[in-house]
């Protein structure tokens, strides 16, 4: 049996879900799936079904908390993981807010969780303490309004010592528009999962191999579909920098996630 094109590469997961439940199925699935490191995002902050609703309609979001240091407890230890801040910025940074990301390998935005525009000045103090830790930034974009990419590449141009992710292929699915709206502000990535491989393709085409990361958003979906999706879309030089090297790259501040 041939082995997978991923094999003997260093695979890096830049954007997977967990807590202490699914820690142990997570770690057997990495190993499964030879995927040294993963960041990870803290899970079960609303439940799927809700979430897939306030995706699908855009809003209206709420105000609720993600259990960071639950994550960051359960995490310690396993050299392979380390945590992306899940932010809520129904409230500005505060100083609780700095003592997490000090342990945090990045920060993450979910507007389709919370609701709060990109151009929020509540936002923008996340951001703040993403450029003074040196840690990237991402969002999971929904729409065409204040929650959209053209608004969170708006946010990168005004931030450009940042790096920000953009998450799940822009809106996911068949999403085009996306690599077009973020191709000329360069501090901004284009994070895989989600995008049919079609969507994956032409980001490469179109920001470089430079500026696209694999992430499984794991358990919502299997890496080894992401995997897969990526061995037929991203020509085989350039896999070792999408599947592993970029995120290493923009995470290399704040190690985390080491092998």
């Amino acid at each position: 049996m041939s082995s997978d094109p991923w094999q003997g590469m260093e695979v890096v997961d830049a954007h997977a879900h967990a807590n202490q439940a699914l820690l142990p199925p997570l770690l057997a699935t990495m190993a499964a799936e030879h995927i040294a490191a993963a960041f990870l995002v803290a899970g079960g902050v609303v439940p799927p079904a809700e979430l897939s609703h306030t995706l699908v309609t855009g809003g209206p979001g709420r105000d609720v908390d993600a259990d960071n240091e639950a994550l960051l407890t359960a995490v310690a230890g396993e050299d392979a993981l380390a945590v992306f801040c899940f932010v809520n910025p129904h409230r500005a940074a505060g100083e609780a807010d700095a003592r997490l990301a000090d342990r945090c390998a990045g920060i993450k935005l979910a507007p389709g969780v919370h609701g709060i525009g990109h151009l929020d000045p509540r936002t923008q103090s996340y951001v703040d303490l993403a450029a003074e830790r040196r840690l990237p930034v991402y969002s999971h974009c929904v729409g065409t309004g204040a929650l959209s990419v053209e608004q969170y590449a708006r946010l990168a141009r005004r931030n450009p010592g940042v790096t920000f992710i953009l998450g799940h292929a822009g809106r996911g699915n068949f999403d085009l528009d996306a690599a077009q709206e973020i191709r000329a502000t360069e501090n901004v990535l284009f994070e895989t999962s989600g995008g049919f491989d079609y969507v994956v393709k032409d980001a490469v085409q179109t920001l470089g191999a430079e500026r696209v990361v694999f992430g499984s958003e794991f358990p919502l979906q299997h890496p080894r579909v992401e995997l897969t999706k990526l061995a037929l879309a991203v020509p085989e030089p350039d896999l070792p920098a999408v599947l592993g090297g970029n995120i290493r790259r923009v995470t290399a501040a704040r190690k985390g996630g080491s092998t």
